[in-house]
């Protein structure tokens, strides 16, 4: 059978959002292609913090005072977001946007000001699509949403006869189907920026990074950190970066933020999500969990890394 590969790039979700897929003729594969970047951008549309018709907007400007209807696709990560809120005892919180807002990561949105002790335990989802906040807050759905579009666009992919392929959205990449050859994955890094590390290669799986490339550096002033504590609201002073393997994009990528903010003491979670992440200082310094390396095809931990 005669697989033709098919490779599209399109701006969306803030980045680029690559997808190569194969299926038995070009044509068939550009439709396929075509219906996974309606799909994202269904996600961008309704998830985007700058956009002042997303649902996320609307959220923020009412749904204090009353329930708000949103789209399938939003509730969905909204259902995600809380469930890993809810499983890293609040490390990862969506509610976070204020501190990212107040650091000039975000744009300061046309809505009430949050209340000062709202979290994520302050937005309720119900039954018929709506949502409702108990108190004033703002949401950035940023990473997780680009990962669920990952995730989607693959579902899409898969249902319109595509065998195998990938799908890679600026730091979150998943790979999918039985692939002639395994996808490598290469990370910046956090030192020199411009430089890459390579980590290995993957197949069926996801793997996000979420780094803090231009921290720390010596000679450098201090910088704004986009990864955000919900109870100290500050980031890392140095230059660091996570990566995740999971299942799902849209988990791989929520998880890099509670790796980053406690490092190791994240690792049953990783158990409970059948993940595996990486801790990324330099090219000569790795910190890994089990499985890891496994993931990316070694046979154990490379002799210039340490676990």
């Amino acid at each position: 059978m005669n697989l033709t590969p098919v490779r599209r790039l399109r701006p969306w979700l803030g980045t680029y959002v690559a997808i190569e897929a194969m299926a038995d003729g070009a044509q068939d594969t550009a439709r396929a292609i075509e219906a996974a970047y309606a799909d994202v951008a269904g996600v961008h549309a309704g998830m985007s913090f700058h956009s002042a018709g997303s649902d996320l907007a609307r959220l923020h400007r009412h749904a204090h005072q009353q329930p708000v209807a949103v789209g399938w696709h939003t509730w969905s990560v909204l259902a995600m977001a809380l469930a890993l809120a809810h499983e890293s005892e609040g490390v990862f919180d969506p509610t976070v946007a204020p501190a990212l807002v107040r650091g000039g990561a975000l744009p300061c949105p046309d809505a009430a000001f949050p209340d000062q002790d709202a979290d994520w335990r302050d937005i309720e989802l119900l039954d018929d699509l709506h949502v409702r906040f108990r108190r004033p807050v703002w949401i950035d759905l940023g990473g997780i949403a680009k990962g669920y579009a990952v995730d989607l666009a693959v579902e899409t992919l898969l249902a319109h006869g595509v065998r195998c392929g990938t799908v890679n959205a600026g730091g979150d990449l998943r790979v999918f189907g039985d692939n002639p050859e395994p996808i490598p994955v290469a990370v910046r890094n956090p030192v020199t920026p411009a430089d890459s590390i390579f980590l290995g290669a993957l197949r069926n799986r996801a793997v996000a990074t979420s780094g803090e490339f231009f921290l720390g550096r010596p000679g450098d002033p201090p910088g704004f950190s986009p990864i955000v504590h919900p109870l100290r609201g500050v980031g890392h002073s140095r230059a660091r970066s996570v990566t995740v393997i999971a299942e799902q994009c849209a988990i791989a990528d929520g998880l890099t933020k509670v790796v980053s903010l406690i490092g190791p003491a994240a690792q049953p979670l990783l158990t409970r999500f059948n993940a595996t992440a990486a801790i990324i200082d330099n090219a000569d310094s790795v910190q890994a969990s089990a499985g890891f390396w496994q993931a990316l095809g070694h046979p154990a931990t490379p002799g210039a890394c340490h676990a």
